[in-house]
């Protein structure tokens, strides 16, 4: 009896043992580092003047596939602020190039959420390769390098308008940013026939003048082109510093009686004959590139009326239709706004039901409507 419980004691220690050892877990097999990817620089501050150019370049070996020769081996690679490991930019297909080259614009997107403009930051470049075999998973080779990068600050908070009119009187507009972070700039004031460029502080330099194909041009020392206008009265002046844009317009935008109070109204719509509801509000429904585009999404009844109301009630002004019963639908012309008694009480009056939205275009030389199905 003695015998048999020593043996069980000894079966129990064992399967005790056995139950604190580390559970063996499958790992995949690493691979030296074949590629040594290598930096153009050590270092270098990035320059908006000369954003497209190039402003570093890294280069690696070619890896190759622990499996087959056949294999093809593709290549990401990916930038992250040496001192925060996990915030990684994303990364970038290079195919089966062994090199990537971004320019100062492309850079500079990524370290600007990484450090403040004008401060250098470590930054690790990290190239994976990608084992194409159809059978076996190879896990990916990793090389890194670091360099320094010291960005720019892409998008100011505000831009300045300088003006010198024909009479050589020379005067500055400070242009705002509907959305901060968005690099369209915006003024609305009375112009006359001048010259102008803008700058991004109160100082000379950095400055945006005219290029030659009348788009803007980053100038940081050296003669800034005039831009020309030739418009008298009010007009908006939009600046997109976007590089799929990088232009400046001068609009004649419809100026309402008070800036961004628009209505609808009548028993064509879901609103009734009541005057500016918050139900029956219209909203700038465009960028900040488009700021003259106004829409109503809601409920229209064919055969009932509406009118578009700018004020506070009936003796205000409104956009009347451009005929009697014209159909939105059909007709999609928008009449400068007026009161009732300078032309009549003239309505839309859809010819069908449903959910709709009709949108206003108030460019003065563009003015238009639009009415389409909702989503």
């Amino acid at each position: 009896m003695k015998y048999l419980h020593y043996v069980f004691s000894m079966l129990c220690l064992m399967a005790f043992v056995s139950c604190n050892d580390d559970p063996e877990f499958f790992k995949l097999e690493s691979y030296p580092d074949e590629m040594h990817i290598r930096s153009s620089v050590e270092s270098v501050v990035l320059n908006k003047g000369i954003a497209n150019q190039e402003a570093v370049t890294f280069t690696w070996d070619a890896a190759s596939s622990p499996i087959s020769s056949a294999d093809e081996v593709t290549y990401k690679v990916c930038l992250f602020p040496t001192a925060m490991k996990d915030d990684k930019s994303a990364y970038i297909d290079v195919d089966t190039k062994t090199s990537l080259t971004l320019t100062h614009d492309e850079l500079n997107a990524m370290v600007a959420k990484w450090a403040l403009p004008g401060t250098p930051v470590k930054v690790t470049a990290q190239v994976l390769s990608n084992v194409h075999n159809e059978t076996r998973y190879v896990k990916p080779e990793v090389s890194t390098v670091e360099l320094t990068i010291t960005g720019y600050e892409k998008y100011p908070p505000y831009l300045y308008m300088i003006i010198t009119d024909d009479a050589g009187n020379v005067s500055s507009q400070r242009l705002e940013q509907r959305q901060l972070g968005s690099g369209i700039y915006e003024i609305s004031f009375n112009m006359v026939p001048c010259n102008f460029h803008f700058t991004t502080t109160s100082e000379a330099y950095p400055a945006y003048g005219a290029a030659g194909d009348g788009k803007l041009d980053y100038v940081v020392e050296g003669n800034v082109n005039e831009f020309r206008n030739e418009a008298i009265g009010m007009r908006t002046i939009i600046v997109d510093t976007n590089a799929g844009y990088n232009d400046c317009r001068v609009l004649n935008i419809v100026q309402l009686p008070t800036p961004g109070l628009i209505w609808i109204c009548g028993n064509g719509c879901s609103v009734g004959w009541n005057t500016n509801t918050s139900s029956g509000r219209l909203e700038m429904v465009g960028s900040a590139r488009e700021p003259y585009l106004y829409a109503w999404t809601g409920e229209f009844t064919a055969g009932g009326e509406f009118k578009i109301g700018l004020g506070n009630g009936w003796g205000d002004q409104f956009f009347y239709a451009p005929f009697e019963n014209a159909d939105p639908l059909t007709n999609h012309e928008l009449p400068m706004y007026r009161f009732q008694d300078d032309g009549g009480d003239l309505k839309w009056v859809p010819s069908v039901s449903g959910r709709y939205t009709l949108t206003l275009c108030l460019l003065v030389d563009d003015m238009w409507t639009k009415f389409e199905p909702a989503n």
